[in-house]
Order: C-alpha cells, then structure tokens, then sequence
C-alpha cells in the first residue's frame, strides 16, 4: 500500500508544480511583453529635436533678437502665448525716443502730447501688421530633418526680416510721428534735435573706431603715425549710425569691427599703400577686402540709416 500512495502523490506533488511553473512562465512572458511595450511607446510629453514650433518662436525671434540674429527654443507642449509682445515693445521704443527729443530740445507738455498720440497710431498700424503674420504661424510645428520643414523655416526667417525693418522704421520718415515732429517744432527745437543727434552719431563712431583701432595697433604694429592716419581715413568717413538706444547698446564686437572694416573698404587706398610697409599693407589689403564682403551682413543688422 505504501507504494502505491507514494507513487500517488509523487505524481500529484509534480502535477501542482508543473501547473506553478507553467503559471510562472506566463507571467514571466507577459513581463516581459510589458517591458517591451514600454520601450516602443512614444511619451507625447517629449519633444523632438527635430520639430520646431514656429508659434512659440516667433516673438523670440522678433522682439529678443537684435540685427539679423536667430534662435529656436525647444518646445514642451505648451501652448504658444496668445498675447503679443508688439505692443509693449513698441511703446518701449516710443518712450525711449520720445524722451530723448525731450531732453535734447525741450518740448512742451502740449507738444509732447501731439507727439504721443501720432506715436500711438504708428504703433497700432505696427502692431496690426504684425499680428497677420504671427497669426501665420500659431501652432505650426515644422519637422528641419526634411527639404519641406527647412524651406518653411527659410520663408519664416523672410518673415521676421520684413518684421524687423517695418519694427526699425515705426517712427522714421514717413510715419505720422516724423511728420507731427516736423511741423510741431520751432526753429531752435530743430537745431538743437540736429546738433543733438549729430553729436550722439560722432561719439559713437569715434568709440567704434578706437576699439578696432586699438586690435589692429596690435596685429599690424602700427606706429603713431600710421594709426593717425587710418584713424583720421575713418572718422572722415562717418556712417549714417542709427541713434535709437536699440542699436546703440548692442555689445556686438564683432559687428563693430565689421562695420569699422566695411567704412574703411571705401577710403582711398593710395593712401595706406604709401604710409604703411609692404608687410602691414598686405594685412591691411586682406581686412579692407574683407569688410566690403560684410555690406550686405552689415545692412541686414540694422544700426545704419543708410549704407555708405
């Protein structure tokens, strides 16, 4: 008896503990499925590199960045803001240019009125412009890895450019404000706003000039007479430098070495030819020739009126 009762549950004992390791097998096997499920499931909260929210970029790209500089932020899956800056911005550069012309002439309460109310049509027409083009491109997301996504991201750069120039040119010629200052001031107002200006652009291309001077004192090995006349050659020459804080407190080296490099293009080469020795002209040749490649760099920053 002792045999068979023995055989009986050795079998039984194995049955339950092929059932148990069956069981575990199943669970093991859907573990691991899970795991690989895991791994191939796509989290929407991560953001490709690849993928480039143009919504979420536009006012970096136009209020943040000065000349003709460009950024793409990473987006997170927030929305794009609904509010635009343009407005704000704008009014910033109005009151900035408008205490200038205060300070530099005197106006009258009176006038400065006149002057903040053509101020404020300007900027509405401003900002509506801008507005159709932001509208453009709420929530467009590109994808830079293929030829569809770069040429849409070249047209949007087109786009910021345009943003920017009708920006730089609110209240330039033209507008209402140009127009109202025009008419509103005396005589004695006009002079003082133009000497006024006039000294600003002076001072500021001379500090240009002696700080590129000062590096190519260095890399040419100038003696005082050479630096006076390539210094002289430059300040002769004085860009139309726009004056608005904007462009004047951009902290840009090598925008000003450019520019620097660019007005000295146009001088007479004779002149440094016959000043400086073989070795010095043949650098200076090669940085002259270089900053007339930057006209048209140097157009698209901005910080001149006019080119020379």
């Amino acid at each position: 008896m002792v045999g068979p009762v023995t055989d009986r549950w050795t079998m039984l004992i194995a049955a339950v503990l092929g059932s148990l390791l069956s069981l575990d097998a199943v669970r093991l096997e859907a573990a691991d499925d899970d795991i690989v499920m895991a791994d191939i499931q796509e989290d929407p909260s991560v953001r490709q590199p690849h993928m480039v929210n143009l919504g979420t970029n536009f006012d970096a790209n136009l209020f943040e960045q000065h000349g003709n500089g460009w950024v793409l932020r990473g987006d997170r899956g927030e929305p794009s803001p609904t509010a635009s800056p343009a407005f704000a911005y704008s009014r910033a550069l109005g009151r900035r240019q408008l205490d200038r012309i205060e300070s530099a002439c005197g106006i009258t309460p009176e006038q400065r009125q006149r002057l903040l109310l053509a101020m404020e049509s300007d900027i509405r027409r401003f900002v509506a412009d801008v507005e159709v083009v932001r509208e453009k491109y709420r929530g467009r997301e590109i994808n830079m890895n293929v030829p569809a996504g770069q040429k849409q991201w070249l047209a949007f750069q087109q786009d910021i450019r345009r943003c920017r120039d009708r920006m730089r040119g609110i209240f330039k010629e033209g507008s209402l404000f140009a127009t109202v200052l025009g008419s509103i001031l005396d005589e004695r107002q006009r002079d003082c706003l133009t000497a006024e200006a006039a000294a600003r652009r002076t001072f500021h291309w001379r500090v240009m000039v002696l700080e590129v001077l000062a590096r190519l004192d260095d890399a040419l090995g100038l003696d005082q007479t050479q630096h006076d006349l390539i210094c002289d050659a430059l300040l002769e020459r004085e860009p139309a430098l726009r004056i608005d804080s904007e462009s004047l407190d951009r902290d840009d080296p090598n925008l000003r070495r450019n520019l620097v490099l660019m007005v000295l293009a146009g001088a007479d080469r004779s002149q440094f030819q016959a000043g400086l020795s073989p070795r010095q002209w043949q650098a200076l040749s090669a940085l002259m020739n270089q900053g007339r490649a930057m006209r048209s760099w140097i157009d698209q920053q901005g910080v001149l009126d006019e080119l020379p």
